[in-house]
């Protein structure tokens, strides 16, 4: 893998910027934008527009205490966007998100005639909860795919989101990482970026066709396969 240092390099060369002798201490003005303003931008951006799998990627299983509101994990960034991110396993259904607070409040104080589980987020950066109506009372009732905020991992492999060692390595692709990093360098300093931000997005887009793409081969037969959850409705009781 490369080294967030070597990432760091190509990045200046690309900016006509002098690398440091260390870019985990470095302080003047140019390599500090680069490393702590552009480069997170970039890593951001990723990180909100494309669903990556693990160690991206994290699943929180309700502890399945009774309560209604549950802290969710410290790297929590992003529910992960599909209809399937908030999971009720029970009725093999997914939860349903509830964006406004009065409608919230009247699904709690009127309740509900079906057995479908709503869901509502909360919070801030490192802050973040989601409440649930009806609340799971077993850990495997209810889980959650989400994005991290890891980007790194150090020489060991314990991914991070906070690059402290020159070993630190570079856990998403290099060339996206580059290149969205130098255009934004660019515009900001007024200078043509255009050839950059296009590579940029070229390359994004086809990160997240890849990660997305069904690699099979197809020889022109039908898919006839369907599952007996399709024919079933989850909530007919088993007895």
């Amino acid at each position: 893998m490369t080294t967030i240092v070597e990432a760091l390099n190509r990045i200046a060369r690309q900016c006509s910027i002098g690398a440091p002798s260390s870019w985990v201490n470095a302080t003047r003005a140019d390599h500090v934008e680069l490393r702590d303003d552009f480069l997170q931008e970039t890593l951001s951006d990723i990180a909100d527009r494309i669903d990556l799998p693990a160690p991206f990627a994290g699943r929180f299983a309700f502890p399945g205490t009774g309560a209604e509101t549950y802290a969710l994990p410290a790297d929590f960034k992003r529910l992960q966007r599909h209809e399937n991110t908030v999971y009720d396993v029970s009725q093999d259904r997914p939860c349903v998100p509830i964006t406004r607070d009065g409608d919230w409040e009247f699904i709690k104080d009127t309740g509900t005639a079906g057995v479908v589980r709503y869901y509502r987020l909360a919070g801030y950066d490192g802050n973040w909860t989601i409440s649930l109506y009806n609340e799971p009372t077993a850990a495997i009732e209810t889980v959650i795919s989400y994005m991290t905020t890891s980007w790194m991992a150090s020489a060991s492999g314990v991914v991070g989101d906070e690059f402290t060692s020159e070993t630190d390595v570079l856990i998403l692709p290099r060339t996206v990482v580059e290149s969205g990093t130098v255009w934004r360098y660019r515009e900001r300093r007024g200078l043509p970026y255009l050839d950059k931000y296009n590579e940029y997005e070229a390359k994004l887009a086809r990160l997240s066709n890849d990660t997305r793409a069904r690699r099979v081969v197809s020889f022109g037969e039908t898919d006839n396969n369907v599952r007996w959850q399709d024919l079933v409705p989850a909530f007919i009781p088993s007895s």
